[in-house]
C-alpha cells in the first residue's frame, strides 16, 4: 500500500499514478500504450495525423463492439434460462423472496422501504437483550463501539491527509536539498505511518465486534419470538413464506450483522474524505476542481444506475436456492437408514444434482451481470479517471493559479494535489461501490424483516392467515376433566375434518380412538394441545390457562410413536422438558421405572449413572418406546395421549403399561388401530374419514374396562357399543357418493 495514499490497494488500484515519485511508481494502461507507440511504433512505421485518427478509430470500434457483443450474448442467454430457473425454484420454495418482477420498482419505492427495514432492523440491533443464561445486561456497549468507530474513521482520514501534506514537503526538500527539513519530515512521516497502521487494525477490530454484538441483540429478539406462542411450531408447518427458518436465524441473521457493520465503514468513510478532499480542491484549485468532480459523480452515477442489476432480489433469490439446497442434502441425512433400505440413492442424488444444476445455472447468470456491471463499474471509478484528474491538474498548471509555482514549490505542491485528487476519486468509486452493497444488504434485510414480520404475525395474531388469527369462534375453559363440546376441527388449509364433535373423558375413562389416516385422529390433539386454533366449540381441559395452556406435557401428557429424544444425560431424558428432579425424587426411583419396563441396564452402562451422555436415536425403536413411558410415570399426569407409542413392543409391556396407568390414575386417550386394546379401555371414538365421527360406550363381559390377571385374553367376550354421539357430516373436500 502506497504510503501516501493510505487506502488503495493491490486490488484496487489508485486513480492517478505518475512515475516522478516512488509513491505512484506503478504505471497506468494509457501510458503502457503511448511508450509502446513512442518506442515501437514509431520506429517501424511513417505516421501521419489521419493514420492516428484511423487507429483511433479502430480502437474505438474494438472495444464498443466488443461491449455490444458481450452485452449481447448475457441478454440471450437471460432470456433462454431465466424462466425456468425461477420456476424450479418456485417448485422448491413455497413463496420465495425472489421472483421475476412485473414492472421495475421505482428508485424512491426501494429507497423507502430499504430504509424502513434496516431502520427497525437497527433499532432491535441496538437495543440491550440479554441471553437466558446471562443476567448483565451489555447497556450501551453498541453504541458507545458506533461512537468509537465513527471517530476513528474521522481520525483515520485526518491522518491520511496530514501523511499527504508530509510526503509533498518531503519531495519539495528534497528537490531543495534541504537536509534538515527532509529528515525532520521523514521522522514525521514515519510517526503518522504507526498511527495508521494501528488506526486500521482497530477499526476491523470494532467493525467486528460491533457485528457480534448486533447478531447477539438480533438472534435474542428472534428467540423471544421464536420459542414463545409456540411459533417455532407454527412457522416450520403452518406457514410457508418463511421456508427454512434455521437458516434465516443462524445464517441470515449473521450476513446482515456483518454487511450492516461494514456499512459504517464503507458509508462514514467515502463520506468524509468526500467533504475533506472537495475543500482541500477548492482551496487548492479553486470552485470549478470540486464542480468537475461533482459532474463526473453525477454522470458515472446515473450511467451506472442504469446498467445495474436488481441486486436485492437476486441475493434473495440466491439465498432461497442455497436453502433449498441445504435442505435436500439434510434431508437424505435424516432419512438415511430409509433410503438406504429402499436403494433410493440414485433417485436422491438425481434430484439433488438436478436442482444444483439449476443453482449453478442461475449462479452462472448473477456472475454475467455482475461482470457486465464490473466491466462499466471499473471504467468509471478506476481507469478513466486517470485522464480526468491529469485534465483536472494540467489547467491550473498552464492556465490558473498555479502557473507561477516554478521549481521544488512546484514539485511539492503537485505531489499533494495528485494524492488529495486521487483519493477524492477513490472515496467517489467507495461512493459508487455503496450502491451495489446496500443492494446486496437489502436483499439480506428483506430475508430478515420477513421472519420478524412472520413472527410478529403470530405473537399479535393481526395474520390475513387463518392460522394466525388471534380471535376465533372457539374457547378453551379450564375443568378437570377433558370436554370437547360442538368442536369443528379444521386443517391449516381450512378443510372441515369434523363438525360438532362432542365427547368427553372423565376420570379413569379410558377412550380409544380410531379412524383412517388424514381422518382427524391427530389433529383432535393438536386442537387440544393448541397447536391448531379453534376455530368453533369449546374444549374443557386441565391447565387450559397460564404457562402449561399450551401443548400436551404437564396434566395432559403425550407419547408419540416415535419419542423426542434429546441431547443429553440418560437423567435429563426422563426428565424433559424439566431440568431439574422435582421434589422427592431420587435416581433411585428412576432407576426402578427403569426396571418396571426392562431397561434398568441404561444406567449401568456407564460408571456415570444417570449422568451417562448417549446418542439416544441410535437405541431401538422399542427401547426409546420403553424410554419414553418412563417420562410419562416420572411427570404422572392426569391424562396420557398414547399415540401408536406401543407399535414396537411386546404385548406384556403394553399390558403393564394400561395396568401401571390405572394404577396411577392417569386416564388413557389411545389412538390406535388394533381392536385388541379395545380390552383397556371404557368408549370409543370412531372417525370414518368423511368428516363423520361415532362416540360410543364399550362394554365388556365383565366389569367395564377391567382385565383381570388370571384371565387370557381368549376368555374376554366381544364388547358391546353403547352409542354416545355422532355426526355424519360430509367434508368439505370429499363428494357424497
Amino acid at each position: 500500500m502506497p504510503a501516501v495514499l493510505s487506502k488503495p490497494s493491490s486490488s484496487s488500484p489508485s486513480f492517478l499514478e505518475t512515475s516522478s515519485s516512488r509513491t505512484f511508481a506503478t504505471t497506468s494502461f494509457p501510458k503502457l500504450i503511448l511508450d509502446w507507440y513512442d518506442f515501437a511504433f514509431k520506429k517501424h512505421y511513417k505516421t501521419t495525423k489521419y493514420s492516428l485518427i484511423a487507429l483511433a478509430l479502430s480502437l474505438a470500434a474494438f472495444v464498443f463492439g466488443s461491449g455490444f457483443k458481450i452485452y449481447r450474448t448475457i441478454k440471450q442467454s437471460r432470456k433462454r434460462s431465466l424462466s425456468s430457473l425461477h420456476s424450479t425454484a418456485v417448485a422448491h420454495d413455497s413463496k420465495p423472496s425472489a421472483e421475476k418482477p412485473k414492472s421495475v420498482e421505482s428508485a424512491s419505492t426501494f429507497i423507502t422501504s430499504f430504509v424502513t427495514k434496516v431502520y427497525k432492523l437497527c433499532v432491535i440491533a441496538f437495543t440491550k437483550k440479554p441471553t437466558t443464561l446471562q443476567t448483565d445486561e451489555f447497556s450501551g456497549k453498541v453504541l458507545a463501539m458506533s461512537a468509537l468507530l465513527v471517530a476513528l474513521i474521522i481520525v483515520q482520514s485526518l491522518v491520511t491527509r496530514n501523511t499527504n501534506i508530509v510526503s509533498g514537503d518531503m519531495m519539495e526538500y528534497l528537490v531543495a536539498q534541504k537536509k534538515s527539513h527532509f529528515f525532520y519530515s521523514v521522522v514525521k512521516f514515519s510517526l503518522l505511518l504507526v498511527i495508521q497502521s494501528m488506526i486500521g487494525p482497530s477499526v476491523k477490530y470494532l467493525v467486528e465486534l460491533l457485528a457480534l454484538y448486533m447478531r447477539r441483540n438480533l438472534t435474542m429478539h428472534v428467540h423471544d419470538k421464536y420459542f414463545s406462542n409456540m411459533a417455532y411450531y407454527k412457522v416450520n408447518n403452518l406457514d410457508k413464506r418463511v421456508g427454512a427458518a434455521d437458516q434465516r436465524i443462524t445464517q441470515d441473521i449473521d450476513v446482515f450483522c456483518n454487511r450492516l457493520a461494514e456499512l459504517f465503514t464503507d458509508m462514514l468513510h467515502p463520506t468524509f474524505e468526500l467533504i475533506l478532499y472537495s475543500i482541500e480542491l477548492v482551496r487548492l484549485l479553486g470552485p470549478y476542481a470540486l464542480m468537475s468532480v461533482v459532474l463526473y459523480l453525477s454522470i458515472a452515477i446515473f450511467i451506472l444506475s442504469k446498467v445495474s442489476p436488481n441486486f436485492t432480489k437476486i441475493s434473495a433469490q440466491v439465498q432461497n436456492m442455497e436453502g433449498n439446497f441445504r435442505a435436500m442434502h439434510n434431508r437424505t441425512s435424516v432419512f438415511s437408514e430409509l433410503i438406504a433400505f429402499y436403494g433410493g440413492e440414485n433417485t436422491e442424488r438425481s434430484k439433488i444434482e438436478n436442482y444444483f444444476e439449476t443453482l449453478t445455472q442461475y449462479s452462472s447468470y448473477v456472475i454475467g451481470r455482475n461482470f457486465s456491471f464490473g466491466v462499466v463499474n471499473d471504467f468509471f471509478t478506476k481507469y478513466f479517471p486517470h485522464s480526468f484528474t491529469t485534465l483536472i491538474i494540467g489547467l491550473p498548471v498552464f492556465f490558473g493559479r498555479l502557473r507561477y509555482l516554478k521549481g521544488d514549490a512546484l514539485m511539492g505542491k503537485l505531489r499533494y494535489i495528485i494524492a488529495v485528487i486521487t483519493l477524492e476519486f477513490y472515496a467517489l468509486g467507495n461512493v459508487i461501490e455503496l450502491f451495489r452493497k446496500l443492494l446486496r444488504l437489502g436483499g439480506m434485510a428483506q430475508r430478515v424483516a420477513t421472519l420478524y414480520t412472520v413472527l410478529n404475525e403470530i405473537k399479535h395474531g393481526n395474520s390475513k392467515n387463518i392460522n394466525f388469527q388471534k380471535h376465533h369462534d372457539g374457547e378453551i375453559i379450564e375443568a378437570d376433566e377433558i370436554r370437547f363440546d360442538k368442536v369443528t376441527i379444521k386443517t391449516p388449509d381450512n378443510i372441515k375434518l369434523a363438525r360438532n364433535l362432542s365427547f368427553h373423558v372423565g376420570k379413569n375413562e379410558h377412550i380409544v380412538i380410531s379412524g383412517s389416516n388424514g381422518s382427524g385422529k391427530s389433529s383432535l390433539f393438536r386442537v387440544l394441545g393448541a397447536l391448531w386454533p379453534l376455530h368453533n366449540g369449546i374444549i374443557y381441559k386441565p391447565q387450559a390457562k397460564g404457562s402449561h395452556a399450551r401443548g400436551l406435557h404437564n396434566d395432559i401428557f403425550y407419547l408419540p410413536q416415535k419419542p423426542y429424544n434429546i441431547k443429553g444425560s440418560l437423567r435429563s431424558q426422563i426428565i424433559y422438558p424439566d431440568s431439574t428432579l422435582k421434589e422427592g425424587w431420587t435416581d433411585g426411583r428412576l432407576e426402578e421405572l427403569l426396571n418396571d419396563f426392562g431397561i434398568g441396564y441404561l444406567c449401568k452402562r456407564s460408571s456415570k449413572g444417570f449422568d451417562y451422555v448417549h446418542d439416544w436415536d441410535s437405541l431401538s425403536r422399542g427401547e426409546q418406546q420403553k424410554l419414553a413411558m418412563v417420562r410419562l410415570f416420572y411427570h404422572k399426569p392426569r391424562y396420557a395421549i398414547l399415540d401408536e407409542c406401543t407399535s414396537c413392543i411386546t404385548a406384556e409391556d403394553e399390558d403393564r403399561l394400561y395396568r401401571k396407568c390405572t394404577k396411577n390414575e392417569i386416564t388413557c386417550i389411545t389412538i390406535s388401530h388394533r381392536p385388541a386394546l379395545e380390552k383397556y379401555h371404557t368408549q370409543r371414538l370412531v372417525f370414518n374419514g368423511k368428516g363423520g365421527w361415532v362416540w360410543q360406550k364399550i362394554k365388556h363381559g365383565g366389569e367395564i374396562g377391567v382385565v383381570d390377571e388370571e384371565s387370557s385374553s381368549s376368555e374376554i367376550t366381544e364388547p358391546i357399543y353403547e352409542l354416545k354421539g355422532m355426526d355424519l357430516s360430509i367434508r368439505d373436500d370429499i363428494k357424497d357418493e
